[in-house]
């Protein structure tokens, strides 16, 4: 086996390789039907929008997007590498027509996870040895169930681009750094700069390809300012010579500070979070800081307590840098973006903070494995200074302290977690394994001579195959479980698509060339151009399946334009708000009025949330004595949102024959933060009304819908609202289009009504109280182009006469 020892390891990368794109290729099965593929996620069909414009521009990457974001477009915030890579393999597949370029493009996340296990096992051989790099090598294609999410065949996302291109910098890196410790630099002979440079150079485009995939590689970079204060620390104790980790630094972040500017990428903001000038401050800043350390070591040689009062001038320095200075100030928002909290932190499951069953459920044993693999490195650092090991110790807990504050950065901490776990294993079988087997091996005679069995040694194998074991094999459960039967619940949902579908072959070409490739400069919309108003986590299912233009979406451009028509609670209020946005037809779900209606009003007011609109109580269980469930009770400020006005009550008028009389106590009971329910009944509005009025008990008393499509009291008709598709007759799941229409005028006064049949076959009855002397009516009675249609006339309810309304008099044009 030492003979062949590199064919062995070359076949077991190769098999670890399969076996991540095996585990990965599970939802094939689920998500292709026919000629179509699914995919997993939101983000993941705007990738596929980009790589389909790719396509038909190669190479060519549009850096603004007028096919979302409407009516301002999108400027585009991250790299081309991503759907250059994916654009690439489809051009080589041959893939030209949109099913073939999506079902090669759901590959391509598999085949990037796999490529990442080559470079874990460098990096492990290259902080441990062969058998560390094997064990992480084999380690990372199943463990951590948010890489695994992130790179299942469907989930076409630059996650695990960011995942593997980090990677492969701080391979890159350590081996600049390995060297340079291994071969000292010194500025007075120039032989033993050029092979530290070379790496370095290496290292600083392996740092431009992340860069290239997403802005956040800046988060890399701190991690090599974090590393490079505390290795010139431990240079200058050792006495080793600065001058490898200067000109390490100085090379790897010149080459994006140097791209940059050229490449025409930058944008004119100043922010960490785009491809802006503040990149090219921040790696000048990290040169000019490894500069200064190398000034102060070389200067102070020989003298430990005046160097660090020097770097305690120098902290103190970089923190009125910081806090005064407008290029520090930019610095600090950066790391605010990183290790902060905010609003999108709540609302943004991807920002949320990362809360310990989360945690558990992704790592499981791992995350005992985290602490135990950098207490090992830290031991070898104090004993050598090689900096590679210190380079992984600030790596993984810089990234780990990212993931803590927000739960996205936790596929990045994969790699991590895989090597440290393989330093543990490795450290626990070389340091127990051959005295086990020693004695094991040894012959009975032998072994009753020793006094005592090697348990310390014992003890170590054991515990290092029981906790890898349990790692992996815990990992892969959760994992294929995922893939089996979890996918379904983030791909598109046949009511949405159904609806996107027919939305695409249905409705008026916004003149927009879906795959042309504009310009932000110079560029306006047509005329005929019009925008599609619905909750923004369905955005890109609008631009990508529909091929139309959303107003927001999952990036959360215009989300305030959304929120204040969706909660707007008169039509006059919405108007403005869809006048303002560019809208022409509004698309809602079930959701948008039960699941998502708490985020829809948290993004609308964040301090009051869904307070205005429901009231939660608590109610006793039948039979059990101090168990109470959470109940919601709806306000009627809930039903006059837009919202539900539209996807619940279809946009008609509403008289409710009961309402909810509740009676609660206002004090909120420990622990929960909800008042208690005391009594109720269901009773006329009026009397409901008349109750509350006339309560005078403790508490209060109040009036509730009494369920998600009966409000309290009279919720009046939309009169610019139509109902033109929907995707199934049940409200709870349907997804529904309606139309913002001009509306027809009629003349006469009371309750006027008309029979309607949707696509579905379900029918209502559009009812609409006058003002005025007058109706305004969105449906007409001939020649509607749509399949939802009037049954008859309108009839003013009491009378006899009925009323025709054209199409034209509905758009406004007659």
């Amino acid at each position: 086996m030492k003979d062949h020892k590199t064919a062995l390891t070359a076949a077991a990368l190769l098999f670890f390789m399969l076996v991540a794109v095996l585990v990965r290729a599970i939802p094939h099965a689920a998500l292709v039907d026919g000629s179509f593929t699914s995919l997993v996620g939101t983000d993941a069909w705007y990738n596929l929008r980009q790589v389909e414009a790719m396509v038909a521009n190669y190479p060519n990457y549009a850096w603004f997007d007028p096919m979302t974001a409407y009516p301002t477009g999108k400027e585009i915030a991250w790299g081309p590498l991503f759907p250059l890579i994916t654009a690439t393999i489809c051009i080589i597949a041959g893939a030209a027509s949109r099913p073939d370029i999506v079902y090669v493009a759901a590959w391509v996340p598999p085949l990037l996870a796999a490529a990442a296990v080559p470079l874990v096992y460098l990096i492990g051989k290259t902080i441990g040895d062969r058998l560390t790099g094997l064990i992480a090598a084999g380690l990372i294609p199943v463990i951590s169930a948010s890489f695994f999410a992130r790179s299942i065949f469907g989930f076409v996302d630059h996650h695990v681009a960011e995942t593997l291109f980090s990677t492969l910098f701080c391979l890159a890196y350590i081996a600049a750094l390995a060297y340079a410790a291994r071969h000292p630099v010194s500025f007075r002979e120039q032989k033993t700069i050029l092979p530290v440079a070379l790496l370095a150079l290496g290292a600083g485009f392996a740092y431009l390809l992340g860069l290239l995939v997403m802005p956040t590689m800046i988060l890399f970079a701190l991690i090599a300012g974090v590393f490079t204060l505390v290795q010139a620390a431990r240079n200058h104790l050792d006495g080793t010579g600065p001058e490898g980790l200067l000109v390490a630094n100085a090379v790897t972040f010149a080459v994006p500070a140097v791209f940059l500017p050229l490449s025409g990428f930058m944008v004119d903001a100043r922010a960490l979070s785009l491809y802006s000038v503040a990149h090219v401050y921040a790696y000048l800043l990290l040169i000019a800081a490894t500069a200064l350390l190398y000034g102060i070591s070389v200067a102070l040689k020989g003298k430990q307590r005046e160097y660090f009062a020097a770097l305690a001038a120098l902290a103190v320095g970089a923190i009125v840098f910081l806090r005064l200075s407008p290029v520090g100030k930019m610095m600090a928002d950066g790391l605010w973006a990183f290790f902060g909290q905010g609003m999108a932190t709540s609302a943004i499951r991807e920002m949320a903070p990362w809360d310990p069953a989360l945690a558990w459920q992704s790592f499981n044993v791992g995350l005992l494995l985290i602490p135990v693999g950098l207490i090992i490195l830290a031991l070898r650092t104090r004993r050598e200074n090689r900096p590679e090991l210190l380079f992984t110790i600030i790596w993984s807990v810089v990234v780990l302290i990212a993931t803590i504050q927000h739960l996205r950065f936790e596929y990045y901490l994969a790699v991590n977690l895989a090597l440290l776990t393989a330093v543990f294993v490795a450290w626990a079988l070389d340091y127990g394994w051959k005295a086990t087997v020693t004695h094991f091996r040894q012959p009975e005679g032998k072994k009753k001579k020793q006094k005592t069995l090697p348990l310390p040694e014992i003890a170590a194998v054991a515990m290092a195959i029981l906790l890898a074991g349990t790692l992996v094999g815990a990992s892969a459960a959760e994992n294929i479980g995922y893939a089996c039967y979890g996918v379904s619940r983030v791909t598109i949902s046949d009511d949405w698509r159904s609806a996107l579908e027919w939305m695409g072959a249905n409705t008026p070409d916004p003149g927009v060339d879906y795959y042309a490739a504009y310009e932000k400069d110079g560029f306006s919309y047509p005329k005929e151009s019009y925008g599609i108003m619905s909750w923004w986590d369905y955005g890109h299912w609008i631009t990508f399946v529909a091929q139309r233009i959303p107003n927001t979406n999952p990036f959360q451009d215009h989300v305030s334009s959304a929120t204040g028509f969706l909660l707007a609670t008169s039509e006059e209020r919405a108007g403005k708000a869809i006048t303002a946005a560019g809208s022409r037809y509004i698309i809602t779900d079930g959701r948008m009025a039960a699941g998502t209606f708490p985020s829809i009003a948290y993004w609308h007011d964040q301090s009051a949330g869904t307070d205005p609109y429901v009231t939660p109580l608590l109610q006793r269980v039948p039979g059990m004595q101090d168990t109470y469930n959470i109940e919601p009770y709806y306000r009627e400020t809930y039903y006059q949102t837009m919202a539900v006005r539209l996807q619940a009550l279809d946009g008609t008028l509403v008289e409710p024959e009961k309402a909810f009389y509740i009676e609660y106590n206002t004090d909120s009971v420990p622990e929960t933060g909800y008042a208690r329910l005391t009594g109720g009944r269901e009773m006329s509005p009026a009397e409901a009304a008349e109750a509350v009025r006339a309560y005078a008990g403790p508490g209060a008393a109040a009036v509730f819908g009494v369920d998600t499509k009966t409000p309290p009291g009279t919720i009046p008709a939309l009169r610019h609202y139509r109902l033109v598709y929907e995707s199934s007759p049940d409200p709870a799941t349907s997804v529904k289009v309606f139309e913002y229409v001009n509306g027809a005028e009629i003349r006469g006064e009371g309750v006027i009504e008309v029979p309607v049949v949707t696509n579905t076959g379900r029918e209502f009855v559009y009812r609409q109280a006058s003002e005025n002397g007058r109706f305004i009516v969105p449906y007409s009675t001939h020649d509607n182009p749509y399949d939802v249609k009037t049954a008859g006339n309108y009839r003013i309810v009491g009378g006899t006469d009925e009323f025709t309304v054209t199409e034209g008099a509905v758009k406004g044009e007659a």
